[in-house]
């Protein structure tokens, strides 16, 4: 049945098309949308990526990566007479111009290195090295600091420049190399600042102010020595384009905005092959000797060369629409791809999306004001999905960037609402309204199976899961300490608070023994990416012990439980889970030896004095779903009960909550680790003693806390240097304890 005619209601469907296009117009550029709108763009990065054509054969990059640092030494140690050293050899096979994405603001400890390096530049023209422009006003400490551009030979300022220079990104100090290395290499700017909307790269300036003057970005440098250009012949219109003239006759036109932003018009980085620094090095010194060049490596010669980092762990990387972390060099070469072969975003000016959005949302309200239902509803499906379609298309194609977000949010909103409309007349007109819809909530697991229709009986079947055991350090003496009464009224603030943190995990409670909690993930129904569920639950767990620790000081509880501490102990693997007991009682429960493991992996967490401790299947499963959590490798350890050794890790905290002196604890306990198993003991202890001193839980400064795994394997490898183990010992522990 069709609603009834109502002037009102027609004024309202022919007003309400053009008042959503203002409201959406008003939010267009806020933090929200784009944020929206940026994650429609990156599926659509991806969604062509298979077809992403090659990139232009004139680059080649050049990434300092793992083999580089195992073969030269870590990143911190490298003297610049390395890459002295390596752009010599580069003379063999010359490429057309080599390009650091790295600055080098201050001299080397030993002046021979720069100069060793300087003068590898010289014999390269063309070669480019990187300054970084600080932002703003100069810092106290570069206050006393003067910049003498005049003395940089290869700094050329731009100088045909149309629009407001205010408004680039700049300041008045930056990290230049020193004068050395500027003498013998063109400078540009590396800068390269995230979105504050979600922190990716989508833009990057190609020219920057500094002190007043506006220099090239890397990438405007490259093309500039690419065609040998002069700076006075550059000219840029900024909210237009920067025109650089070709040696061959022509220009090239770099689209950018008012403030000098290119944007990015991202193709998989996986596309370029990245050469490691050290291995080139090596086959150009096999091709001096006279062996032929591999088909496998770039050609070098003649090549644009741009070296960066791509070693994992290194900084200078960051995400992209394809991975969540990205060398960001690779990033800088994409930009340069996209100007070599003039593949650049392309957009429709807001007035006339805006306009033509109108126009079809008003269209279709118009048409479909009286059609049936079904068909009201159809017709807005398939327009989205047209449109939807068209984005995708477009973009794959011409790399043309329609609006996604608003534009369907808009116009389904607007259909469902008259939709809504016409629905609610036609059920008044039947009587069909009855009363108000209540709220609905998602069943909890219980309700599920009972859902099934499957009558509780007696049995299990194996499943793969992940365990966790949880026990309060000491609770013996709680009991001693407390009266019933209160020992009853913490135990129900402490278990209540926890298992919540399990259940809303999607965890299911196993039971409970005393103060202990044993639950699992991924039963009884199945929980994708539940290794991960219940690290997470883990460290949840963790955070709301602290949070009751502070509570329970606020109440002037007893100081044993103001400083109350968890231990938890995860495993991931096959179990046994059912209806567990009697024929007359049973409950559902856990069993196996994986299961054994978790609680054994509790239990030990004590012997290494930390407080989460899990199975390497856990961190395993868990990274695999999501590598955004730090851990740390303790051991490879034989747990009571069982004959066959296990890797086990510590488990910190979310990574970007994580301190530096933490990370570098990590760090320096796995290089005497690393000792440890090559039986080099006093290295190893000198290691261990160094990240024993900023372990995150220390005795005698920490309250309940009697040891740290630092401390544990110091003794172990004083113990181990008396009574040095077997020749064929695999590092394995054997645990004594339960």
């Amino acid at each position: 049945m069709g609603a009834k005619s109502d002037p009102r209601r027609f004024a309202a469907l022919l007003l309400a098309p053009p008042v959503i296009a203002i409201l959406m117009g008003s939010i267009w550029s806020t933090e929200f949308v784009r944020e929206l709108e940026n994650v429609t763009i990156d599926w659509r990065f991806k969604a062509r990526a298979d077809s992403d054509p090659a990139p232009d054969p004139q680059i080649a990059l050049i990434g300092i990566g793992d083999l580089s640092l195992d073969k030269i030494g870590r990143w911190q140690d490298w003297g610049r007479g390395i890459h002295g050293e390596f752009l010599t050899a580069l003379t063999y096979r010359p490429p057309q111009l080599v390009a650091f994405d790295l600055f080098f603001p201050e001299p080397s400890k030993e002046s021979e290195e720069d100069i060793k390096f300087s003068d590898a530049l010289a014999f390269l023209p063309g070669s480019i090295t990187g300054m970084n422009v600080l932002e703003g006003e100069k810092t106290p400490e570069k206050q006393s600091e003067e910049l003498k551009l005049e003395a940089l030979n290869h700094l050329s300022p731009l100088s045909n420049i149309s629009g407001d220079i205010s408004k680039l990104l700049g300041g008045e100090s930056a990290d230049l190399p020193i004068p050395v290395i500027a003498e013998s290499s063109y400078t540009g700017a590396v800068n390269f600042p995230p979105s504050n909307v979600d922190g990716m790269r989508r833009e990057i300036p190609l020219v920057v102010r500094l002190q007043g003057k506006v220099y090239p970005s890397l990438v405007l440098q490259i093309i500039l020595q690419k065609e040998e250009a002069d700076p006075d012949d550059v000219l840029i219109e900024l909210g237009q384009s920067i025109s650089v003239p070709k040696a061959a006759g022509g220009a090239w036109e770099i689209p950018i905005d008012e403030r000098g932003f290119h944007y990015l018009n991202y193709r998989d980085t996986e596309r370029f092959t990245i050469v490691d620094y050290f291995a080139l090095f090596i086959q150009i010194n096999r091709f001096e000797a006279g062996e032929p060049w591999p088909d496998e490596f770039p050609p070098i010669e003649n090549q644009i060369l741009i070296v960066g980092q791509s070693a994992t762990g290194l900084s200078d990387f960051g995400p992209t629409p394809y991975r969540a972390e990205d060398p960001l060099f690779a990033v800088q070469a994409t930009v340069l791809d996209s100007i070599l072969r003039e593949d650049y975003i392309r957009r429709f000016p807001l007035w006339l999306v805006l306009t033509l959005w109108t126009l079809l949302a008003s269209g279709t309200l118009i048409a479909l004001r009286k059609a049936p239902i079904p068909i009201a509803i159809a017709v807005p499906v398939v327009v989205t999905g047209i449109f939807i379609a068209t984005c995708f298309l477009i973009f794959k194609s011409q790399s043309i960037l329609l609006p996604f977000v608003l534009p369907v949010v808009g116009f389904v909103a607007i259909h469902t609402t008259m939709i809504g409309d016409r629905l609610s007349l036609e059920l008044k007109e039947k009587k069909y309204i009855r009363g108000v819809f209540g709220s609905y909530v998602a069943p909890d697991i219980v309700n599920e199976i009972i859902s099934s229709g499957k009558t509780p009986e007696l049995g299990g079947e194996k499943v793969n899961i992940t365990i966790l055991f949880s026990d309060i350090q000491g609770f013996s003496t709680f009991s001693e300490q407390l009266t019933p009464e209160a020992l009853v009224e913490l135990m129900v603030e402490y278990l209540s608070a926890l298992t919540d943190i399990v259940t809303d995990s999607g965890g299911t409670l196993d039971k409970y023994i005393g103060d202990a909690i044993d639950a699992m993930f991924g039963a009884p129904l199945p929980l994708e990416g539940h290794a991960y569920k219940g690290v997470l639950a883990a460290i949840e767990m963790q955070r709301k012990q602290t949070e009751l620790d502070e509570f329970w000081k606020s109440e002037n509880r007893p100081e044993i439980v103001q400083q109350m501490r968890t231990r938890i102990g995860l495993n991931t693997g096959a179990a046994v889970v059912g209806n567990m007991g009697s024929k007359r009682r049973f409950n559902y429960t856990m069993m196996g030896d994986n299961v054994n493991l978790g609680a054994r992996c509790e239990s030990a967490a004590k012997s290494y004095g930390v407080y989460t401790m899990i199975t390497e299947d856990t961190y395993t499963g868990a990274r695999e779903v999501k590598d955004d959590i730090t851990y740390r490798y303790l051991d490879q350890i034989i747990v009571q009960g069982r004959t066959l050794p296990v890797k086990v890790y510590e488990v910190f905290e979310q990574t970007d909550l994580v301190s530096a002196d933490s990370l570098r604890c990590i760090e320096l306990y796995e290089e005497a680790y690393r000792a440890y198993l090559s039986t080099d003991w006093d290295k190893a202890i000198s290691l261990f003693e160094k990240s024993s001193a900023i372990e995150p839980f220390q005795p005698n400064r920490d309250p309940g806390i009697k040891t740290n795994p630092s401390q544990v394997m110091i003794a172990r490898c004083g113990v181990m240097k008396v009574s040095p183990p077997d020749a064929d010992w695999d590092g394995v522990y054997r645990m004594t304890t339960k």
